[in-house]
């Protein structure tokens, strides 16, 4: 279950007016087959969510179980796993525009792909593409601009995703410790370096950041 490299120049992560961080210089990538509950769970979340406009990233509700966590950290690399944090939630979507979830400051983000059509998982600014599937897990830094594309897609475009099926995903995070800091990559705020927060806007088809 590999870490991946990032070659992109670290930017700058920042919360009200703050650099908080560099961001992560790696992903992680790995597999997880779910058990009989987790799967009836993630096939109820795509029922409620049945009617998700493309494009969109919807939550189907958070929750706490210290199953679902002992799942986890016994799939995720030994030195995160004690960072996992024990709140989860579901997300749907048909499909997912570029966007970045910088309003989460001080975690990684992972999300467990549960049901629905192979996708990959997109980050622009890092010119990475994870394919993702049943079982599929990634975590990684949520300032990155990131979408949900269909296979080697190159950018997103709505029509691609009308009246397609719902993928389902758990989103999980880990606490931005001293020993996820190291394992992907994240130190100190860089000089000079390219700026990303909630108020940098992300170009939704293509990911690129505006310029400041």
């Amino acid at each position: 279950m590999p870490f991946v490299d990032c070659a992109a120049v670290a930017a700058n992560c920042v919360t009200h007016d703050r650099a908080l961080r560099a961001t992560a210089a790696r992903l992680w990538h790995g597999r997880i087959e779910p058990d009989a509950a987790v799967r009836a769970k993630a096939q109820a979340t795509a029922a409620r969510l049945a009617e998700a406009a493309p494009g969109r990233v919807e939550s189907g509700g958070s929750f706490e179980d210290a199953a679902t966590a002992a799942v986890l950290k016994r799939a995720l690399p030994s030195e995160i796993a004690a960072a996992l944090k024990p709140r989860f939630e579901w997300y749907g979507c048909r499909g997912a525009f570029f966007h970045n979830d910088a309003h989460f400051g001080d975690v990684l983000f992972g999300v467990w792909c549960l049901a629905g059509p192979a996708r990959d998982l997109v980050f622009a600014r890092l010119k990475q593409r994870i394919p993702v599937a049943f079982g599929d897990v990634v975590v990684f830094d949520p300032f990155e601009p990131h979408a949900v594309l269909a296979r080697g897609a190159a950018r997103y475009q709505r029509a691609d995703y009308v009246g397609e099926p719902i993928n389902v995903f758990l989103g999980f995070e880990l606490v931005l410790d001293a020993a996820v800091r190291a394992a992907f990559g994240i130190g100190a705020p860089v000089a000079d370096a390219l700026e990303v927060s909630s108020r940098v806007p992300v170009h939704a088809e293509t990911g690129a950041l505006a310029p400041a």
